[in-house]
């Protein structure tokens, strides 16, 4: 299941005594509320929290900056005065890259400003599709440091293009935050300019069975001793996702009632709704 926010394993490690980490029989169930999950952040935000390369289109309007959908990593940006017809490339001297008009923050830009020093444009031109942006889409709260290294490497040599199984020195060891297990299963993960999903991971042969050239990018080979990073979503991101798919699988543990009464509290919870906690987290992110 692809662009998860939250892991399986990740889930049953905040909820050590409900599901034991060691537990596989609800790791399926899991990875679907995950994606669930995921698909529902997305949609009550407006925006998505992973990377996604593309090439997309938005009309000048003859102003001097345009908005645009969060932005991680830019390739090229282009100018039409043709409708789309053709497109002529700028440099990086001839526009800005913004959150809001802040030059200065780390977050996804949203903003893209011709530069007065700029000897090409005044503005961006009027017309339909008259700016071609290629670039990496998608939010995080700071741009240069979303990519995790895992601090493992392709083991194999090479990683061919078309192998789903890729070779680490060890599943189960720490990222270079000190975070464990730094490969699991629904993880997307980067090699190179390369994204794959993880579709599983194997501890006891350090191997990863991986879903190739995701979200735009092409399956490539890599040499051997290819650093290998990991993708993460926001924290309070990650934390709402957790919050709301250990909801949905204790109301899936009583027949997905409307509520769940506590005698001893006095205490009426209903939990079909988003969390309010997982709403707080995610207040922030709401476009």
């Amino acid at each position: 299941m692809p662009n998860l926010y939250v892991t399986p394993i990740e889930i049953k490690q905040a909820m050590p005594d409900g599901i034991q980490s060691s537990t596989l029989k609800y790791d399926a169930i899991l990875t679907r509320l995950a994606e669930r999950v995921s698909r529902f952040v997305d949609n009550y935000c407006g925006r998505v929290f992973f990377p996604r390369l593309a090439t997309r289109y938005f009309d000048g309007g003859g102003k001097s900056e345009i908005a645009v959908p969060d932005l991680l990593e830019i390739t090229s940006v282009a100018y039409s005065e043709d409708e789309g017809e053709t497109y002529t490339e700028l440099t990086a001297s001839d526009y800005y890259a913004t959150v809001e008009g802040d030059y200065n923050s780390g977050r996804s830009w949203t903003r893209l400003v011709v530069s007065r020093l700029s000897e090409t444009l005044g503005a961006w031109p009027i017309g339909q599709r008259s700016v071609r942006v290629v670039g990496v889409w998608g939010y995080a709260d700071e741009r240069e440091e979303a990519w995790i290294d895992s601090g493992d490497t392709v083991r194999d040599d090479p990683l061919g293009l078309a192998a789903t199984a890729i070779t680490v020195a060890g599943v189960t060891g720490a990222d270079v935050w000190g975070m464990a297990p730094r490969f699991q299963a629904g993880r997307l993960a980067k090699i190179e300019s390369e994204y794959v999903e993880i579709a599983a991971a194997n501890s006891d042969t350090n191997v990863l069975t991986a879903v190739r050239g995701r979200n735009g990018s092409t399956a490539a080979a890599h040499a051997l001793g290819s650093a290998i990073y990991s993708w993460r979503a926001p924290e309070p991101v990650q934390q709402a996702c957790i919050i709301q798919a250990v909801r949905q699988l204790e109301r899936g543990f009583q027949g997905f009632g409307e509520a769940r009464a506590n005698a001893d509290l006095g205490q009426m919870f209903w939990i079909k709704s988003l969390d309010p906690e997982a709403k707080e987290l995610l207040q922030m992110y709401v476009w």
